[in-house]
């Protein structure tokens, strides 16, 4: 599988920041190693804080000097001068080489009192990577440029002086579109993509070209109706007959995402396109923030469901005040008015989250690669994901061919024990004590056949050590040396006895010897590639292995041979059964442990139904940033599996570095197919990362599902009976006698429950819930319970039984 973790897997999305467009590639173990991209340098800025064409805000100290913030929570250049805010994370995570002042906020919305200056230049021992205040943001300079945004930092900024940022206050921004309705023979360019929108371009779509634009998940799109921004949508949005749609994708789509806000208005003159966004443009964004949290506070009352309301009007309440400030506060005084706007928004989000229902049996999750090397680091970064409301950590134990831990398996096979990172330090122990004290359930996440990647550290210890422990592809089939596939990793051969051993030896070390809850595999199939002559894998034990099988050296092979389709088959049952017998035996050692799978879009989504006998939980990386496309995802992935495997759902709005907002939509994107959502990744978490999804769908406690799902079923069912009490019988949504039943029979299903049952008296309690549901179906239709009370119900009794074929199925309890 490949998420974006901390080596370069390619995946089907792009991440634009700041108008340059990054490939996202990688697996799991792959997006943490970040590259830094260049910005454009600029000079030292003028006083005009409003100037039309400009967005970049001007920050100015105490002794006069001044400089325009070039951009806000990206990768940092050369020569650039950044504003780091709290949704970017808990820290800046640059190097060592530019400088960087702490400032917080003071009463005066422009005023900021500067905290700490941090550069080599004043002292060596104190660089990049500062603590980003909550109640603040961080101003970093990248060595280099014209304007020495470094020197700025140095030179004028002083720890308790202060320095004010203006913002502009009108910003006119202007590109050419690629195509208006474009077809194949208009747009070439576009022409092998739904919807004609090619690379990076700019298409609009009016209702001459159709009902929808038809385009796929990978861009960012704006609806316009009477030259006025009206929604914003993600992919083959609808066309109005009154507008038209502007779609991006690329360096485009993140153009439309830094101006067309709703509310900006937007002048189409041929193909040229103007977008403008003023304080009043503000204050109406604001506005349809507070009406979209009214439209989710009254669907979530007319379901009756049990969320904090009270608590959601009351922030509702506090953004109307705020929107009310801000109009008061236009012309007078635009920077208060923009201010007020940005606390209106934070408090309507804030009821939005809180309007948001929160399940009691839910796995929530992130994947992390650790950094820490000591126990109080570790402990903080836990209390970090504890307080996000994590249940589930996936930690990446073993990447660029390590282990974390000491490992005697390793040192066995004359490899290095560990990752020197963590030299002198067995991290793992710590993770797995301090994880449970705060009811983090820990899983291993590993990186699998990946053993080394040259956009890290090169082809690793193993093959290094081992070059005859290499898979290879077909064109470097006689070449003892190891070598790297088209995406720039290494891999280990399956069909190795001796590679296999130590694989299967490692993972069961790392499982029994730290008593982990589970094992998450990543890289577990070699690259698909669509040149035959690149394929894996070639290595001498899998040619002599096919050859005694089928008499011939896959290597006099080729896609016309009809016995190619044969060696292709091989390779694959190679690798399923590396899985299937990996599986086995952490089971053997640990039956509780959960066997997970993340297989990424495409030919290893479409295989990993071949682990249906295997594994426990998948986990389908829908990494987009549309949410119809991450609910198709796992609809689909559902249909494949064959095993009674839960599904949870993976995304990665984290390290897409999308808008808070975004992030929790896409954490609920599948709620009403998934058992539970994991995060790619905590490297990239923040502080209101974790307090909206601790104050909306990872409120309170939850019980993982695919860990302890009897104990899961206990908790949906109780629940239930809680949700009768506390919201259904006082706003009459059930009537008083039927509660009385449905607690009675609620509760006697509860206590039948044990986490010792045999498969046969689960099997007897899931018919018990069928059949409750159908007793509370025939309540409904007699006027008893409201009809949406009834299809609360239904769906918790439905999710129980859903974890309760998964604990007979996979023999979990």
């Amino acid at each position: 599988m490949s998420k974006p973790r901390g080596g370069w897997h390619l995946v089907a999305g792009i991440l634009a920041v700041l108008g340059t467009s990054l490939a996202l590639l990688a697996g799991p173990a792959a997006a943490e190693e970040r590259a830094d991209f260049v910005l454009r340098s600029v000079g030292t800025a003028d006083d005009d804080t409003t100037a039309v064409d400009d967005d970049r805000a001007l920050v100015r100290t105490e002794d006069g000097a001044t400089h325009r913030i070039d951009g806000a929570n990206a990768f940092r250049g050369e020569g650039v001068l950044l504003e780091y805010t709290p949704e970017w994370g808990f820290s800046t995570g640059t190097n060592i080489w530019g400088a960087e002042a702490a400032l917080v906020r003071t009463s005066d919305p422009t005023r900021f009192r500067i905290v700490a200056v941090n550069s080599i230049r004043i002292d060596p021992s104190r660089g990049g990577d500062t603590e980003i205040p909550p109640n603040g943001l961080v101003l970093s300079a990248g060595p280099g440029g014209d304007s020495d945004p470094v020197g700025f930092i140095t030179d004028h900024f002083h720890v308790g002086e202060y320095v004010t940022i203006t913002r502009p206050t009108s910003v006119t921004s202007t590109e050419q579109a690629h195509a208006i309705d474009p077809t194949a023979e208009s747009n070439p360019d576009g022409a092998p993509y739904p919807g004609y929108r090619g690379p990076d371009q700019l298409v609009v779509y009016t209702p001459a070209y159709g009902s929808s634009t038809g385009t796929n998940q990978w861009g960012y799109e704006v609806i316009v109706r009477d030259g006025v921004v009206t929604a914003l949508s993600g992919a083959d949005s609808p066309i109005p007959e009154d507008g038209y749609v502007l779609s991006g994708h690329g360096v485009m789509a993140d153009w439309l995402r830094r101006n067309a806000v709703v509310g900006a208005s937007v002048t189409l003159s041929g193909h040229q396109v103007t977008i403008h966004r003023d304080v009043l443009t503000s204050i109406r964004n604001a506005e349809a923030a507070v009406a979209e949290s009214e439209e989710v506070m009254q669907r979530a009352h007319d379901a009756y469901l049990n969320v904090p309301l009270a608590q959601a009007r009351d922030r509702l309440d506090a953004a109307r005040t705020w929107v009310r400030r801000a109009e008061d506060a236009r012309g007078t005084d635009d920077q208060a008015a923009l201010s007020y706007v940005d606390e209106a928004i934070s408090a309507a989000r804030e009821a939005y989250y809180l309007a948001m229902p929160a399940r009691p049996a839910d796995a929530r999750g992130m994947w992390y690669r650790p950094v820490e090397t000591s126990v109080e680091e570790i402990r903080r970064t836990l209390d970090r994901m504890r307080a996000a409301g994590m249940n589930e950590l996936y930690l990446e134990t073993y990447f660029r061919g390590y282990t974390i831990y000491p490992s005697a398996v390793s040192e066995a096979h004359g490899l290095p024990a560990q990752n020197p990172a963590f030299e002198g330090f067995d991290p793992l122990p710590v993770w797995k004590e301090e994880a449970a004290k705060r009811g983090i359930a820990l899983h291993a996440w590993i990186d699998g056949l990946a053993v080394g990647n040259e956009l890290g550290d090169g082809i690793g210890p193993i093959l290094s050590t081992h070059p005859e422990w290499a898979a290879v592809d077909r064109d470097h089939a006689d070449d003892p040396r190891p070598h790297p596939s088209a995406n720039g990793f290494y891999w280990l051969d399956v069909s190795d006895p001796v590679a296999r051993e130590y694989f299967l030896d490692l993972m069961v070390e790392t499982v029994t010897t730290y008593d982990l809850d589970g094992i998450n595999i990543d890289y577990m199939r070699y690259p698909v590639v669509e040149d035959w002559r690149k394929t894996f894998n070639f290595s001498p034990d899998a040619r002599r292995a096919f050859e005694r099988t089928h008499g011939v050296d896959p290597i006099t092979l080729d896609p016309t041979d009809e016995r190619w389709e044969l060696w292709q088959r091989f390779v694959e049952n190679e690798e399923n059964r590396l899985v299937a017998e990996l599986s086995a035996r952490v089971k053997r050692a640990k039956p509780s442990a959960v066997v997970s799978a993340a297989p990424e879009g495409g030919t290893e989504a479409a295989k990993v139904h071949q682990w249906s006998d295997v594994v426990d939980v998948v986990i389908p990386q829908a990494y987009t940033p549309n949410l119809e496309a991450i609910r198709d995802t796992v609809a689909e992935m559902a249909g494949r599996m064959r095993g009674g495997q839960l599904v949870y759902t993976g995304v990665a709005p984290l390290y897409q570095r999308l808008p808070v907002f975004d992030s929790v939509r896409q954490a609920v994107g599948a709620k009403e197919l998934d058992a539970g959502t994991v995060i790619f990744s905590f490297g990239q978490a923040s502080v209101p990362v974790s307090e909206a999804l601790s104050s909306g769908p990872w409120r309170g406690r939850a019980v993982p599902p695919g860990l302890r799902p009897v104990t899961a079923v206990k908790a949906l069912l109780t629940q239930a009976r809680t949700d009768v009490d506390e919201v259904y019988l006082p706003r009459d949504g059930i009537d008083s006698g039927v509660a009385n039943a449905l607690h009675g029979r609620v509760r006697d299903i509860v206590d039948d429950l044990s986490t010792t049952a045999s498969a046969g008296h689960l099997r007897a309690l899931t018919t018990r819930l069928l059949r409750l549901t159908e007793w509370t179906e025939r309540q409904r239709d007699r006027g008893a319970i409201a009809p949406p009370v009834a299809a609360n119900l239904t769906r918790q009794f439905t999710e129980a039984r859903t974890i309760l074929d998964y604990a007979i199925a996979r023999t979990m309890r």
